[in-house]
């Protein structure tokens, strides 16, 4: 917390200001104390403004929800990796054809992992299979009374979507076996709600693409030097809990140095 402090008083140099989600609940805050309506009648109120304390606390709430989400993901796809070699090494071809057109970088950058198109289409391949959000995550209510496919929706009902049935459907992800991990079925336009790993909408993940930078810049950081391979332990604790986040107890997966 103490960190985020210091970074937003960074902020009020104009010269350091960024275009992030920090920037843009900077300038939607105030320093002034905020009066709620009921507070006192005579007194105004600051409407539609944050807080400096809510800043902090919806960053630090932004950093912590990113790190066990990102990590679990991270760790089904070094499971789903050490399971389809053929694909781990699709992926390492790709990650190997960059370094040998750039031989002077060592690390790859945020433009580099995002011109990448196996590297997206694996990691989603791998969210579509371990989704990690719950399905109360992505439930919305109904505003008004509709009908769907002749089913009637009262207003105010609450819609919570099984996030397993949607990424699963045949007819969704079809014609490859969706058991089945395909990274290139993302190059097939689908329903525009058939993929819900971040959820949909104007109210998706605000970390989706913090998110899927982490992960492609790790794997490729990762996969440059080691092949994933799978352990005769690899599925004795993928027991699936659901907590904060859909997560396996254990994954066992084993790290071998590549030669070149």
């Amino acid at each position: 917390m103490e960190r985020v402090d210091e970074v937003i008083e960074m902020r009020s140099d104009a010269a350091k200001q960024r275009a992030d989600l920090l920037q843009l609940m900077l300038e939607a805050a105030s320093r002034e104390h905020i009066k709620d309506k009921n507070d006192d009648v005579d007194e105004q109120y600051i409407a539609k403004k944050l807080t400096y304390d809510e800043v902090v606390a919806n960053v630090f709430l932004f950093m912590v929800a990113g790190y066990e989400t990102t990590s679990t993901a991270l760790a089904y796809c070094t499971y789903v990796l050490a399971n389809y070699p053929e694909e781990q090494h699709k992926l390492q071809e790709e990650i190997d054809e960059y370094f040998s057109q750039n031989e002077n970088e060592t690390d790859p950058d945020y433009d580099v992992v995002n011109r990448m198109p196996y590297m997206d289409m694996a990691i989603k391949e791998v969210l579509r299979m371990h989704p990690i959000a719950l399905s109360p995550v992505i439930n919305r209510e109904c505003t008004q009374e509709t009908e769907v496919c002749g089913i009637k929706i009262t207003k105010g009902a609450i819609i919570q979507p099984d996030v397993y049935s949607i990424h699963f459907d045949q007819e969704l992800w079809g014609p490859q076996d969706v058991n089945g991990f395909c990274p290139e079925r993302h190059l097939t336009k689908r329903h525009p709600l058939a993929f819900t790993a971040f959820g949909v909408g104007p109210r998706n993940c605000v970390g989706m693409r913090l998110a899927l930078v982490e992960i492609k810049i790790l794997l490729t950081r990762l996969l440059k030097q080691y092949t994933i391979v799978k352990t005769d332990k690899l599925e004795e604790n993928l027991n699936i809990t659901e907590l904060t986040v859909i997560t396996p107890s254990e994954i066992y997966i084993k790290l071998e140095k590549r030669q070149q």
